[in-house]
């Protein structure tokens, strides 16, 4: 160990400059890696940690308030631990346009029952019945601050019954609501209104609610959700048969799952977060070990003569690595320091995309343990890499004789391709690296290729409405005839369709959204995936991401429960995008006209669908916004969620150019240093300075050429196989979007960068001279 110490001394005395200045540059990769990693898990888990900040319930169902048995017994059903029964009101917004919104409020809250995460201001006043805590999402889309003032009418329950058919002014009482709060939930809508009010209103205006949603906690039992989903079910049935309300047409008779009916789409934008951040990890962490190796490999080649003496002198191959390892430990100290540093800084981002929405703990997030285990793995690679690279330099290897060749072959014609084959794949510095080399060439160009044609395709999505259902510029609810008739002969309506929306029953008794469009006025596209639209009898076309889940697909047969005794056999004749009644993507169905109130749950909803001339859609509006309930064009969530997606292939695939760039410049700018001894036996055995820089040249293409022929398809394969996931499972068309304009520009660019880098370094104009 004597021996061991000294020449670990020496080799700090003479080498632990450059030693520093690799863990530097090994850290620094090294943090970036472990931020990116702990923005990755932040990203992961946002969703979960909010689903148990805001103590999300396990089930909520809405009853009519006209029908008081009915929530008597959803307190007395199987698997009900814990039930919050709250009110539920429809109000009408007082102004220029007519506009609903939902209101809910509830008396003596669980503590640790459903309580939204504060995004902004307080929760109301337990004694303020005018304090209201709006969502998020209304918050955005209606321009609501802390301080906003919302005046309010509310429906009475037969109002509500009459939503369809008109009801007049509101017969309720009038109010002005104050916003003292924004909140944030996993989701929104359904039972759980977009506005909560506190008790004092849910006292005041109690005898106003048209339902009473219930919030329940359920036991821990694996059956409890189907034991009450089924109770529920039955109970319904039975209140039914005593007594129908007067509002069963907008009170659903569905039970809802929070915790276990996530929106797949959020899954899925999840896991494409994660696999991109994951990518630009392996890209980065690959090429920063690239680069770090060659230099740790130069480093000890500068000092290969050392080892040869030292095993002269009786010392181990062990012995000598170990004392290599001992001077580096302080470079590697100092890279587990900064990778640590810059981990623990990346603690700052939050999470990428929509996954935003979600997170319950804005701000610093330290990601302690990623921080410390990063840390040390960072050390221990590094010492890894100065370990094999000295022990491959102090190696003693027996040369084999050469193999007898032939004398002329079909490639000795053209030398300069011979020699720069040879030496990217055997010669000095080829081998495990250059076979490296090439491995992190192709990964960084399928991973450029796979972001690229990702964000290509969201692009595509976002900025054309039809593809995700969402043609029309202008929605008009409960629409009437009369209505129609003055909509069809106005010149700035381009085209209009009426809609009917219910609820369609699987013979399994799985609910779809299904509905049915009679074409008006024009024509208003409808995006198809596969297949057609359904045109006749016992047609029908999913949602792709309803086939999905079904297992089904064009051609197929699919029963559907009907009004009758007997379930109809309906075929499968497309898959489309499709928004159903309350702006969901991907659950609902489409069929026929005159077969939808065949196989509805109830009496259809009626809307109208409007195309605007061009130029006249803000006008029409203003217009019909007076006397019709109208919503514009909204961007369903799940779309909105990869909208916020659209600048992260951007910045993946600019990161993955420059690491890839760096590591590629790093690599064939050192080639001529690397080859210079062969380059200069090629000159002094006649080679020409046009055949150096053409080997040179060869060496480069050797790297870059397998890299384009081979990441090409391997990223659009990638992302095809993404985007397909990601589409279908939001329901749009996994049809991919390849950007070959950019691909056919960035390829001999990449091959011409790569030819220069190669041929201009001042060791391969030596060389050529």
């Amino acid at each position: 160990m004597g021996a061991v110490r000294a020449v670990a001394r020496a080799e700090r005395r003479t080498g632990l400059r450059g030693l520093l200045l690799l863990g530097v540059l090994f850290g620094l990769v090294a943090g970036v890696v472990l931020g990116t990693v702990a923005l990755a898990e932040r990203t992961r888990g946002a969703y979960p940690r909010l689903v148990d900040a805001v103590g999300l319930d396990d089930a909520r169902v809405a009853v009519a308030a006209d029908q008081p048995q009915l929530l008597a017994d959803v307190r007395r059903l199987p698997g009900v631990r814990e039930a919050w029964v709250t009110y539920s009101w429809v109000a009408q917004v007082r102004g220029q346009s007519l506009q609903f919104v939902s209101i809910g409020a509830g008396q003596n809250q669980p503590a640790d029952l459903l309580h939204p995460v504060l995004v902004a201001g307080r929760t109301p006043a337990p004694d303020a019945p005018d304090e209201v805590l709006v969502s998020e999402p209304l918050a955005e889309r209606r321009g609501l601050t802390v301080g906003s003032r919302i005046p309010v009418a509310l429906l009475t329950l037969r109002q509500v019954s009459d939503f369809d058919v008109g009801f007049g002014p509101p017969e309720g009482p009038s109010t002005e609501l104050t916003v003292v709060g924004v909140g944030r939930m996993p989701a929104w809508g359904g039972a759980l209104a977009n506005v909560l009010a506190g008790p004092a209103f849910a006292q005041r205006h109690a005898g106003y609610a048209a339902a009473r949603p219930v919030f329940v906690r359920l036991t821990d039992d694996p059956g409890s959700a189907a034991a009450f989903t089924a109770g529920f079910t039955a109970a319904a049935a039975r209140a039914d048969a005593v007594s129908r309300s007067i509002v069963a047409d907008y009170v659903p008779r569905t039970v809802e799952l929070p915790r276990s009916d996530a929106d797949p789409a959020l899954a899925t934008t999840e896991q494409t977060l994660v696999v991109g951040l994951a990518v630009v990890a392996a890209v980065l962490g690959m090429g920063g070990a690239v680069v770090v190796g060659q230099g740790v490999g130069r480093h000890h080649q500068l000092r290969r003569e050392p080892q040869l003496v030292e095993s002269a002198l009786g010392m181990g191959a062990g012995q000598r690595v170990t004392a290599r390892l001992l001077a580096a430990a302080p470079a590697a100290v100092v890279a587990a320091l900064l990778a640590g540093a810059l981990g623990l800084a990346a603690g700052r981002l939050e999470p990428l995309g929509s996954l935003a929405r979600f997170e319950p703990e804005p701000g610093l997030r330290p990601p302690w343990a990623i921080a410390a285990v990063g840390a040390v793995a960072t050390a221990a690679l590094f010492l890894a890499i100065v370990g094999v690279a000295a022990a491959v330099t102090g190696s003693v290897r027996r040369r084999r004789p050469p193999a007898v060749r032939p004398a002329v072959t079909w490639w000795s014609r053209w030398p300069a391709v011979t020699v720069g084959v040879r030496m990217a794949v055997r010669g000095r510095g080829g081998g495990p690296g250059a076979v490296m080399a090439v491995a992190v060439a192709v990964l960084s160009v399928a991973g450029i290729v796979a972001t690229l044609a990702f964000g290509a395709s969201v692009d595509r999505l976002v900025h054309e409405p039809a593809r995700y259902g969402q043609a029309a510029d202008l929605t008009v609810a409960d629409a009437r005839e009369p209505d129609m008739a003055r909509l069809v002969g106005d010149p700035r309506v381009a085209a209009l369709a009426t809609v009917y929306s219910s609820t369609v029953l699987l013979a399994d008794g799985r609910p779809l959204p299904g509905s049915a469009a009679v074409a008006r006025k024009g024509v208003i596209p409808v995006a198809v995936a596969t297949g057609r639209l359904p045109t006749g009898y016992g047609e029908i076309a999913l949602s792709p991401r309803v086939a999905r889940e079904l297992g089904v697909g064009v051609g197929d047969v699919l029963p559907v429960q009907t009004s009758g005794l007997w379930p109809i056999d309906f075929r499968v004749v497309g898959t489309v995008a499709v928004v159903d009644e309350s702006g969901g993507l991907g659950d609902g169905a489409l069929v026929a006209p005159l077969q939808l109130g065949q196989v509805s749950q109830g009496v259809p909803l009626v809307s109208a669908q409007i195309v605007a001339a061009p130029g006249r859609a803000d006008a029409l509006a203003a217009d019909l916004g007076r006397d019709l309930e109208l919503s514009g064009r909204e961007m369903p969530a799940e779309v909105r969620n990869l909208a916020d997606l659209l600048r992260l292939p951007e910045i993946l695939a600019v990161t993955l150019t420059l690491v890839a760039g760096l590591a590629l410049a790093h690599s064939l700018l050192s080639a001529a240093r690397r080859h210079r001894r062969e380059l200069t036996v090629l000159a002094a055995l006649g080679a020409t300075p046009g055949q150096v820089r053409a080997t040179l040249a060869v060496l480069a293409a050797t790297t870059v050429v397998p890299a384009l022929l081979l990441g090409v398809p391997l990223g659009l394969g990638i992302a095809r196989v993404l985007w397909w996931q990601v589409a279908t499972s939001i329901g749009v068309s996994g049809e991919l979007s390849v950007p070959w304009g950019v691909l056919a520009v960035a390829a001999p660019i990449a091959l011409g960068a790569a030819l220069v880098l190669a041929v201009l370094p001042r060791a391969a104009r030596a060389a050529a001279r």
